[in-house]
């Protein structure tokens, strides 16, 4: 078996799955898409897995009118499929390379849904998805809820995939490059990493716990994009309280060194139908560090993990999760336990499981 890795750019920064498969099974080559007018800037490379730069000719927004995709659909099978006749499986990681399905009708597809998409998109991947899961010999879901119920319930077609959850990359979330760093001593400081929107951030929790705990450093890394201005000031008003700041982007490569000082990580997605679906890899990557993860339960796919994150669904419950967790944050045995959790849900783990799934 020989696989084809199609992957975008942004997506690729967390590829150590790839890598992995490519390290363990030597079987799989990466192909980066990119449109065409990048087509001088900066390559990607890796030590580990051979990348290869395909190019679209039309930008995504464009590409759905038949014309045009016609005219894509073309310039794939002159120039694309050729450099994929060395393999026979065909890995599609999201729904931006969707519309190389029809070039790909004599390989075997693997498609991978990390997303709902189409609930984030308003609809307007849908096609894409439908595509994806009906043409493809495996479907391949980073939660739970997308392998068994989405498909059925948010395209309209019966189709189910294999769950096939994230991991942390321990070459970046490594605990023995920081354990210098980790705040041993004096006052608990919780953190946030992420995009913070309606999706992400429930505000009156948010509220809540800051007023709470005055004594916690509440740290908020990421970019602030909420749809509704009122939202967004909603939120904004949280830095009014001094022991909350919003410390702006830290780049994914960077962000580790400032999860490192944190007692507390926090996930504080919305309990709405979209979250049933997103199954966040940070928490792997906090578990890696030695931290303590406190959530909102929008799904079950945590539970094997409940020892070292602790859901809730109320605003109750999440204070009285704050409290137990600041009297453990810190004990070593907790710690080491927490990092074996990650370990087990490594990036070889998930390489493993993989090919157990197109094996069959």
């Amino acid at each position: 078996m020989k696989i084809a890795a199609i992957v975008s750019t942004i997506e690729f920064q967390n590829r150590a799955t790839i890598e992995s498969i490519s390290k363990k099974y030597g079987n799989i080559d990466v192909f980066l898409k990119v449109n065409i007018k990048d087509i001088f800037k900066k390559k990607t490379t890796s030590e580990h897995v051979r990348i290869n730069y395909i190019y679209s000719i039309f930008p995504e927004k464009i590409r759905r009118g038949k014309v045009i995709s016609n005219i894509e659909n073309l310039y794939s099978k002159l120039f694309i499929l050729p450099k994929l006749k060395k393999h026979n499986t065909v890995l599609l990681t999201n729904t931006h390379v969707a519309y190389l399905i029809p070039i790909l009708n004599k390989k075997k597809i693997i498609s991978l849904f990390v997303d709902p998409y189409s609930l984030m998109s308003n609809g307007i991947t849908s096609k894409d998805e439908i595509l994806m899961a009906t043409k493809s010999d495996y479907l391949l879901c980073t939660s739970k809820m997308l392998a068994s119920d989405y498909c059925r319930k948010h395209l309209g077609i019966n189709v189910t995939g294999h769950y096939w959850p994230n991991t942390a990359d321990l070459s970046l979330w490594n605990i023995s490059k920081f354990k210098n760093m980790a705040i041993q001593s004096g006052e608990i400081t919780a953190g946030y990493a992420g995009n913070m929107n309606e999706i992400t951030i429930n505000i009156p929790l948010v509220t809540e716990i800051v007023k709470t705990f005055p004594h916690i450093k509440f740290r908020f890394a990421g970019n602030i994009n909420f749809k509704c201005e009122n939202n967004k000031l909603q939120f904004m008003d949280i830095f009014s309280y001094k022991n909350a700041i919003h410390i702006g982007f830290i780049p994914y490569k960077e962000i580790q060194k400032e999860v490192s000082t944190w007692d507390l990580c926090l996930m504080l997605d919305n309990i709405f139908e979209l979250s049933k679906y997103v199954h966040h890899n940070k928490v792997y990557q906090y578990l890696a560090l030695g931290k303590i993860v406190l959530s909102t339960k929008t799904h079950q796919d945590y539970e094997e993990l409940h020892e070292c994150v602790l859901e809730a669904e109320t605003i109750d419950d999440f204070i009285e999760n704050m409290t137990q967790a600041i009297s453990i944050a810190r004990l070593s045995i907790e710690v080491d336990k927490r990092v074996s959790l990650a370990k087990e849900n490594s990036a070889d783990k998930r390489a493993e499981r993989f090919m157990e799934i197109i094996s069959n």
